[in-house]
C-alpha cells in the first residue's frame, strides 16, 4: 500500500551548479510535446476517439488530408467531427548533443518523439514450438536494423502475460532482453496446443475404431472434442485476460499504441467441429470477457496487428509427424488424406479469419503467408506512425451497454485507398455509468508509474542520482542505543515505505530539479505563488515487481523572492530511497495537483556510476 507523507517545504533546497546546469536545457527546450488537454476515450463515451490509418494503392501512408476529407457515422447516423489532428510519424534524430555529466538524467527528449509506440507480443501459449523459434530468430535479425528513435516494448504471453522489456529506443537493450533465457521471451512448449502429429493420430484412431464399433468411435470422438474444447477455453480466457492486462498497462500512455502480436493459433474465434453432433461441447460463450477486453483496448487506444508466426503457410499433411501409419488400401489412404487436407485448410482459414477480425475491430491489419516477419513488423511500425486522430460526441447518448458500429469514409476516396480504424465500441450501461461516477479518483500518478512506460514530458524534470551508502542491516525500533556509546554505529532505518525491506540494501539519493515553466503556480498577494506536487519514487525488479516505494506531497508556498529563485533554478529537493537485491530500475514521477500534468523519468540503476561521498552509514 502506497503511503503519502507530507514533504515539508523546509526540505526544499537549491542545488547550486546542478540546478543551473540542468534548468538551462529545460528552459531552452521548445519542442516539448504539450499533452495538456489531450482527449482520452472514456468508458462512458462522452467523446469517442478514433485513430485512422489511410494507405494508398502502394500500401504507403497517405498524408496531408484535412478534417473536411473525413466522414464519420455511427450506426448509419452522421457524426460531427469536433477534433482533428494529423500525426506524421517519427521525427528524425537531431545531431548528437553533448552528453550530460555522470549521474545526471532528464526526461526532456532531444527531439519530439513519435505520437505512437509499438509493443512486440510474443505468444507461446498459442504458438507451436517451431513457429516460436522462427519468430525469435526473425525478430533478433530485425532489431539489428531498426531505425534510430523507434520506441518499442516487449511482452510475452506464456501461462500469463510477462513483462520482458519496457519502452526504449535502444536496440541493444531490446535484443539483450530477447536473448536472456531468464526473462521468458524464448520458445517454450504450450500445454494447451496439440501438434499436427497428435491431431493426425487422433483422426486415425477414431477412423480405425469406427471400423469395429461405431458407438465406441463416437464416444471417443466426443471425449477428444471435449478435451480440445476445454483447452481452447483456457486459451481463450487466458488470452483475453492477458490483453486486458496489456491494455491496462498501456492506458496511461498518451496516443496510439500498435501491438504486433505473433501467434500461430489466434483463439478469439472458435469454430464448431461439424463431425461432433453435440455442438455445445465445442462452442463456448465469451461475450462478457470479449466485451470487457474490447472496451479496455478502445480506452487505451490500442490497435492490434496480428502476424502469423508460421510465416508462409504450407499444408501440414505432408509433414513427417502427420504421416499415416497402419492404413490399409488405397481407398482408405485417399480418404484419410482428403480428410486431413480439409481439416488443415479449415484450421488455417479459421486462424486467418480470427486475425482479420481482431485487426479490423481494433484498427490494425493482419499479416499472414509471409516469411519476412521483420519486414512485416517494419511496415506495421511505419504505417502505424502515420495516422489521423478524429473525435466526435455521439448523437446517441443512451447508456444501454449496446454495441455502436462506426464507419469512416473519405469524401473523395482515390482508387486503392484503404482505411484502418476501430469499427465500434460498447457503450456503458447505466450501472457502469453510476459506478464510474462513484469511483474515487485514486492516486493521480499511478497511471504513469508502471515499469518500462515511456517517460511523460508534460513536466520537464532532471535528476541527479547517487549511490550514497551500502547497508548490511536495517535498523529497528528495539535496537540497543548503547551501541553508539561504544563507538559502534547504529544500523540505519530503511529509506522508503516498504515495511518488509531486508538488507543488504543500497541507498540512493535523488536530487530533483523541476522546471517552473511546467507547473501551475497560483498567484497570491504581494507576488507570492502557491502550488501542490505529488512526488513518487519506485524501485523495480526486471520482472516489473515493485521492491520499494515512497509517495510524498509537497506544498509550494513561496514569497516573491523565493519565486524569483524558482523561476531561475527550478524547484529543487532531495529524497533518499533504498534498493534491495534484484533492483534494476528507479522510476520517478511528479504530478502537479493544480495543473493536472505529470512528469516521469525511469533510470536503469546500472547507469548510476560509482558511489557518493559517503559509502558508510
Amino acid at each position: 500500500m502506497l503511503q503519502r507523507t507530507q514533504l515539508s517545504l523546509s526540505r526544499v533546497l537549491l542545488l547550486g551548479g546542478l540546478a543551473a546546469l540542468l534548468t538551462a536545457p529545460l528552459q531552452s527546450q521548445t519542442a516539448i510535446p504539450d499533452e495538456n488537454g489531450r482527449l482520452v476515450f472514456k468508458a462512458n463515451v462522452h467523446t469517442v476517439v478514433l485513430d485512422v490509418v489511410v494507405t494508398g494503392r502502394d500500401g504507403k501512408p497517405v498524408q496531408g488530408l484535412h478534417k473536411e476529407d473525413f466522414q464519420v457515422s455511427e450506426d448509419n447516423h452522421p457524426q460531427a467531427i469536433n477534433f482533428f489532428e494529423e500525426h506524421s510519424g517519427a521525427h528524425p534524430l537531431a545531431a548528437s548533443e553533448a552528453a550530460l555529466p555522470p549521474n545526471i538524467f532528464t526526461n526532456v527528449p532531444r527531439v519530439p518523439p513519435s505520437d505512437a509506440v509499438t509493443v512486440l507480443l510474443l505468444d507461446s501459449m498459442n504458438t507451436q514450438m517451431q513457429d516460436q523459434s522462427f519468430v525469435h530468430a526473425q525478430m533478433l535479425k530485425y532489431l539489428k536494423g531498426i531505425p534510430p528513435g523507434t520506441r518499442m516494448a516487449i511482452f510475452a504471453l506464456g501461462n500469463s502475460l510477462q513483462f520482458i522489456q519496457g519502452f526504449t529506443d535502444d536496440a541493444s537493450l531490446l535484443s539483450a532482453a530477447l536473448r536472456d533465457p531468464k526473462l521468458g521471451a524464448g520458445p517454450r512448449l504450450s500445454p494447451l496446443l496439440t501438434s499436427t502429429g497428435q491431431d493426425a493420430a487422433e483422426e486415425q484412431t477414431i477412423s480405425g475404431a469406427a471400423e469395429y464399433n461405431a458407438g465406441a468411435a463416437s464416444a471417443l470422438q466426443s471425449f477428444l472434442a471435449e478435451q480440445r474444447a476445454s483447452r481452447n477455453e483456457v486459451r481463450v480466457l487466458s488470452t483475453l485476460d492477458a490483453l486486458q492486462q496489456l491494455a491496462a498497462y498501456l492506458a496511461g500512455i498518451p496516443g496510439r499504441k500498435n501491438v504486433i502480436w505473433f501467434s500461430s493459433a489466434f483463439p478469439l474465434v472458435i469454430f464448431a467441429n461439424p463431425r461432433v453432433t453435440d455442438s455445445s461441447i465445442v462452442e463456448r460463450s465469451y461475450e462478457e470477457q470479449v466485451r470487457k477486453t474490447d472496451r479496455m483496448l478502445a480506452s487505451a487506444q490500442v490497435a492490434i496487428y496480428p502476424i502469423a508466426a508460421e510465416g508462409l503457410a504450407t499444408t501440414a499433411t505432408y509433414d513427417v509427424g502427420t504421416q499415416l501409419v497402419g492404413v490399409n488400401g488405397a481407398a482408405a489412404a485417399q480418404q484419410q488424406l482428403s480428410q486431413s487436407l480439409q481439416n488443415d485448410a479449415q484450421q488455417r482459414n479459421a486462424g486467418h479469419s480470427a486475425m482479420d477480425e481482431v485487426a479490423q475491430e481494433t484498427g490494425g491489419s493482419a499479416s499472414y503467408n509471409n516469411n519476412g516477419l521483420g519486414a512485416a513488423a517494419a511496415r506495421i511500425i511505419d504505417q502505424g506512425s502515420y495516422f489521423y486522430t478524429l473525435t466526435y460526441t455521439p448523437t446517441n447518448s443512451a447508456t444501454d451497454g449496446g454495441f455502436r458500429r462506426i464507419q469512416v469514409k473519405l469524401a473523395h476516396e482515390a482508387p486503392g485507398e484503404k482505411l484502418a480504424y476501430r469499427r465500434g465500441y460498447y457503450a456503458a450501461d447505466s450501472k457502469e455509468a453510476k459506478a464510474d461516477a462513484a469511483r474515487p479518483a485514486g492516486d493521480p500518478l499511478h497511471p504513469f508509474m508502471g515499469p518500462g512506460m515511456p517517460n511523460s514530458t508534460q513536466i520537464p524534470l532532471a535528476l541527479r542520482v547517487q549511490r550514497i551508502a551500502a547497508q548490511t542491516r536495517v535498523g529497528a525500533p528495539g535496537d540497543d542505543p548503547s551501541l553508539q556509546a561504544r563507538n559502534q554505529p547504529l544500523p540505519s532505518k530503511a529509506a522508503g515505505d516498504n515495511p518488509n525491506l531486508k538488507a543488504p540494501l543500497t541507498r540512493y539519493r535523488v536530487d530533483f530539479v523541476i522546471a517552473a515553466s511546467g507547473l501551475q503556480l497560483d498567484p497570491g498577494p504581494d507576488g507570492s505563488r502557491h502550488g501542490k506536487l505529488e512526488v513518487t519514487l519506485l524501485v523495480y525488479s526486471h520482472e516489473g515487481r515493485a521492491l520499494n516505494w515512497m509517495v510524498r506531497n509537497l506544498d509550494l508556498d513561496m514569497d516573491a523572492a523565493r519565486y524569483a529563485q524558482v523561476k531561475a533554478n527550478g524547484v529543487n529537493f532531495s529524497l533518499d530511497i533504498d534498493a534491495p537485491n534484484g533492483a534494476v530500475s528507479l522510476r520517478s514521477g511528479v504530478f502537479d495537483l493544480n495543473g493536472g500534468l505529470a512528469g516521469t523519468l525511469e533510470i536503469p540503476l546500472s547507469s548510476v556510476a560509482g558511489a557518493g561521498p559517503n559509502n558508510r552509514l
